[in-house]
């Protein structure tokens, strides 16, 4: 693998990691949080949910997107 093909890797990861940082924050601060909170305070086991889920939608981004670059890359 050549630096250029790796550092396409790398900003492709980058931008997966931002992109999923976003939807998480976006799906689980306004809709999630909406769904789960009672009388302005959330129950514990939906905390970590709330606190965790956008971090692992991020890592997740970041994997999706180098599994679509490296399948587009590999067919053209």
């Amino acid at each position: 693998m050549t630096s250029v093909a790796r550092m396409r890797t790398l900003g492709v990861a980058i931008l997966g990691l931002f992109a999923g940082l976003a939807v998480g924050f976006l799906l689980f601060n306004d809709l999630v949080a909406r769904l789960f909170v009672s009388d302005g305070t959330v129950r514990p086991p939906w905390t970590f949910v709330l606190g965790f889920g956008p971090m692992i939608l991020a890592v997740i981004g970041a994997a999706v997107a180098v599994a679509i670059d490296n399948r587009r890359r590999g067919r053209s």
